[in-house]
């Protein structure tokens, strides 16, 4: 039976080596951008802590403690985008797939930025998912998060939004769409399986997916609903459409690891209204201390779970699979 916090089957660190050694210059760009966004964010938060602190001595705790737990309800949706992914290569039992997410969450904190796909990566190796098979679990996660939250939160600010940027939003959201639609074969294509995702599959996905960024979009529009509305005065609809496309344009920017410096600009800009660049920077940068708690307690719930559980789904495996 396999322990999914180790890897005991040899060669099973391959796929996320490869992975490593083919990303090691983007690795030390996104590093650099990474410490240059914090830094600026670090400057923004500092000349504006006045207004930060007052604003927050008047949140309403319990927005913020909502937003935590509908991020945390995030990584119990995620596995099921594992399962449909990867089970037309081979089943993959939920409690695998939440063990497989879950578990590594730390290492989205490791610099970089994609030590949390190299180790599900390599987790799901140990379980005896082909490299091909993998190479496509995350390919299609890439173009379909991105084609996503572009594609949905670009018509949300063109139809509900105000008049900043709407032809490049327009643009952008329309790639985003074109994305979508051709994330299946560019995903086949560009990973050289046999075969793509079966539609009926990739429905399915999208509907997981539809569900996740809805879930997402609630947590940010929770979050910002916590404070005083003259801070921000954009309705429920547009501040969702906000939260995906600065996402999105942040997820796209292949120097910003998880979009760090890009989505708080992006965002900031969008929802600013009344309220300074750089007071709208700050708060927005505040929102990762919300994930940071969502993943940590992610983390914990399911370690303590799995801990305790020995997965018998890992008895019936095919022959080989340790």
């Amino acid at each position: 039976m396999m322990n999914i916090t180790e890897i005991r089957r040899p060669g099973a660190l391959e796929v996320a080596r490869t992975y490593v050694a083919k990303k090691a210059l983007l690795r030390r760009i996104k590093t650099g951008f990474a410490a240059i966004a914090l830094a600026a964010m670090g400057l923004a938060v500092w000349r504006s802590w006045d207004f930060l602190r007052g604003i927050w001595a008047a949140v309403d705790a319990i927005y913020v403690v909502a937003a935590v737990l509908v991020w945390m309800a995030l990584h119990f949706l995620s596995p099921l985008f594992l399962k449909i992914v990867l089970g037309h290569s081979r089943p993959l039992t939920y409690w695998d797939a939440l063990g497989v997410h879950a578990l590594r969450l730390p290492s989205r904190y490791l610099p970089g930025g994609i030590w949390h796909t190299v180790a599900r990566v390599a987790d799901l190796s140990a379980l005896g998912y082909p490299p091909r098979a993998l190479t496509e679990f995350v390919l299609l996660e890439n173009f379909v998060a991105a084609g996503f939250a572009l594609g949905v939160g670009g018509t949300l600010l063109l139809i509900v939004g105000g008049e900043k940027w709407r032809l490049l939003i327009g643009l952008v959201s329309l790639g985003g769409f074109i994305g979508l639609v051709a994330a299946p074969y560019m995903s086949r294509l560009l990973s050289r399986s046999e075969r793509s995702i079966p539609t009926v599959s990739y429905l399915w996905l999208l509907l997981v997916v539809a569900f996740f960024w809805t879930l997402a979009s609630f947590a940010f529009v929770t979050f910002v609903n916590g404070f005083r509305a003259e801070v921000f005065d954009a309705t429920i609809l547009e501040t969702a459409g906000v939260y995906l496309f600065s996402w999105g344009v942040g997820f796209v920017t292949i120097f910003a690891p998880q979009g760090i410096g890009v989505f708080e600009y992006v965002s900031g800009a969008l929802l600013s209204g009344e309220i300074g660049m750089t007071e709208a920077v700050s708060v927005m940068a505040s929102f990762r201390v919300v994930v940071l708690l969502a993943d940590l307690g992610a983390w914990g719930m399911v370690s303590l779970a799995l801990g305790r559980r020995r997965w018998p789904e890992s008895r019936d495996r095919e022959p080989g699979i340790k």
